[in-house]
């Protein structure tokens, strides 16, 4: 859980229109989960739109909850009714006091295009690692040693108590070379044509017009003052409007894993030592965990995990539930699936008898219909 954010449990439906909402009061959200029940769900905001956050979820009518602070003293006091963790944080921490001479922890920030394994490696191969003893730090050397790795410009190695800390400065990324085309780009689907970006070439059609699949929306010609066609490359992006659908068949009759029992545990890890009760696992055991770290300077962390027995039992779900999680499930995929934008949704429900029905989601949104090119 992120510095100054307050987690949340909310349950409903159409977790889409939540974070269209959210994102459009510019509220950033950490640690998107879904919980135990297919309406229930968590995440994280920031403390300071928690009031924002909360007018939203009245105003789409969802039932929530708060589920902590990330205050180092929530923590503390939740520890205090944990004896044993006391005594084995205390011996912990007696034990860091005479450990100051290895690494306990790396903390890389500022990469985005750089992996963290690439510059672990290069510090490794300078003796810097989690448990190597600190014989000879040097930053200039290490500065110099990740400014080697292609893609980081400047970079800063500097050691905080037993955290060495790394800051990199990324290179300018390089803008891709312009795509061309010896034939004319063609439409990849049927569409209505929203914009024309032409690079080279000739554009055959303009805002507004419907095109059908393999129509050429660019063409790989220029012509002259008399209108002659001389040869070209083409080059350039159209948008438009396009229809995506989905249909599947539900049954509002099935066998589910339904959570019976749930239960938490908190442990303490601790250079690569767990301390704690272990949680059951095995069939029909759901886990999920949180770790959040207690101090910048130590390696100490507390992992709260929340165990979920769960049974197989058959449920009755209404048809327009099952109807929401299949649009849900649609427009997750094609979000990630696709760049767009302008998405509008919508569904039909149709009874097959026997408590089976056929749901179709429609989504009509403005993505890229040009190809090649």
């Amino acid at each position: 859980m992120k510095p100054n954010t307050v987690r949340i449990k909310a349950e409903g439906f159409n977790r889409t229109r939540l974070l269209d909402a959210l994102a459009g009061k510019n509220i950033e959200i950490f640690d998107f989960a879904s919980g135990a029940e297919y309406r229930e769900f968590e995440f994280s905001v920031r403390k300071k739109d928690l009031s924002k956050t909360f007018a939203i979820l009245q105003e789409l009518c969802y039932n929530y909850k708060v589920q902590g602070f990330s205050r180092y003293a929530a923590i503390g006091k939740k520890l205090l009714s944990r004896l044993g963790l006391i005594v084995a944080l205390a011996v912990f921490c007696t034990l860091a006091a005479f450990s100051r001479l290895y690494v306990w922890r790396v903390e890389i920030t500022g990469n985005a295009a750089v992996p963290d394994k690439v510059i672990e490696n290069v510090l490794r191969e300078h003796n810097i690692a989690v448990g190597k003893r600190l014989s000879n730090f040097d930053s200039g050397e290490l500065e110099s040693a990740v400014r080697s790795i292609e893609g980081v410009k400047l970079a800063s190695v500097s050691l905080v108590g037993a955290t060495v800390c790394v800051e990199v400065f990324e290179s300018e990324p390089v803008s891709p070379p312009l795509a061309y085309s010896d034939t004319d780009i063609l439409s990849e689907y049927d569409a209505t044509v929203t914009r024309i970006v032409t690079r080279e070439g000739t554009a055959l059609v303009e805002p507004g017009r419907h095109v059908f699949a393999g129509a050429p929306l660019i063409g790989a010609y220029r012509t002259d003052e008399e209108g002659n066609k001389i040869p070209s490359r083409a080059s350039g992006t159209v948008y438009g409007k396009v229809a995506f659908t989905k249909s599947v068949v539900v049954a509002t009759e099935r066998y589910e894993q339904t959570a019976v029992k749930t239960e938490e545990y908190a442990l303490i890890e601790f250079f690569g030592l767990t301390v704690g009760k272990k949680p059951p696992s095995g069939a029909g055991v759901i886990i999920t965990e949180r770790t959040e770290k207690l101090n910048v300077f130590l390696p100490v962390s507390i992992k709260r995990v929340t165990v979920t027995q769960t049974e197989m039992r058959k449920v009755t779900v209404p048809a327009e539930e099952l109807a929401q999680r299949v649009e849900d499930e649609f427009v997750s995929e094609f979000i990630h699936s696709r760049v767009s934008s302008g998405l509008t949704v919508s569904r039909s429900v149709r009874e097959l008898g026997g408590g089976t029905y056929r749901v179709s989601v429609f989504i009509t949104a403005e993505t890229v219909i040009s190809g090649g090119a």
